[in-house]
């Protein structure tokens, strides 16, 4: 949901080899390409998942982590109600400007830009807390788990959705170059298989009654409203910042689009939704 540009949300600008320039002039288109994967019926379907088992009630009070351009927020603020509030958290200025227009209206939402192992909450302050596609992108991940016990209430619920990276895969292109482009991106990414190690992480930070739900997809078209080809439109921009060639991305691009004309493309991912109970 959030590939987040500063903090603790992602890898270092060393291990990414881009310029701090280039992350910034990223930052807008990809936070325009992430807000339309938001939109899609995979990311709809995640979030809807990543709601239902906040067990949401009027007059709670939750915290959305990494709440990009705030289509969970929205979600939530109508669903507690004028007597509870609802806080998005994100380290992007874009991100926030776009949650705000979206979430327009709403008297019971706020933003907040803390890094995520370092909140500014007070201890038990909130009912739920959700997070998707977050945790994976923070280096010391058992901090940020640590700071999200603390400020739940016990009984509290944390709801989050992260990537088995290994299963997140294009099929088509030539093999090597597509290696390649799939190694570029998951460059960003500190956690590539957090979910397998998710319920252990949460029972030593407080949890208890640990859950994985997989929940897998698989896309045969690349129009312009699928899932894998805005992902398609990550991979290029951040491949490109890898310092793959230009051509070469070209080529991996036409090649995708064969693929699909030749009727032999895929795309293929599975997001895991983790849910937990705060002891």
């Amino acid at each position: 949901r959030q590939m987040c540009i500063r903090d603790s949300l992602i890898p270092s600008q060393g291990r990414l080899k881009i310029e701090p320039e280039r992350i910034m002039e990223f930052s807008s288109e990809i936070g325009a390409v992430q807000r339309r994967m938001a939109q899609t019926q995979e990311g709809v379907g995640r979030r809807k998942a990543t709601f239902e088992a906040l067990n949401v009630a009027v007059g709670q009070q939750i915290l959305d982590v990494g709440c990009g351009g705030g289509h969970l927020l929205k979600d939530l603020a109508l669903s507690v109600g004028t007597d509870g509030r609802v806080v998005g958290l994100d380290p992007s200025d874009q991100q926030i400007a776009a949650a705000t227009d979206h979430c327009q209206g709403l008297d019971n939402v706020s933003f907040s830009k803390d890094s995520a192992t370092a909140l500014s909450f007070s201890d038990g302050e909130f009912d739920g807390i959700a997070s998707i596609q977050v945790l994976e992108y923070i280096d010391n991940v058992d901090s940020a788990i640590a700071e999200i016990r603390r400020v739940l209430k016990p009984g509290g619920r944390l709801s989050t959705v992260s990537v088995l990276w290994d299963h997140w895969h294009f099929h088509g292109p030539d093999p090597l170059l597509n290696r390649r482009m799939h190694d570029a991106f998951k460059a960003l990414c500190f956690h590539q298989m957090l979910p397998l190690e998710m319920p252990a992480k949460l029972a030593r930070h407080g949890f208890a009654g640990a859950h994985c739900t997989p929940m897998g997809f698989l896309n045969n078209s690349l129009h312009h409203n699928s899932f894998a080809y805005l992902a398609s439109r990550l991979f290029t921009h951040f491949a490109l910042g890898q310092g793959i060639p230009e051509e070469d991305v070209t080529s991996w691009r036409e090649q995708l689009d064969q693929a699909e004309r030749d009727g032999r493309f895929g795309f293929v991912s599975v997001p895991v939704l983790t849910t937990a109970i705060a002891a």
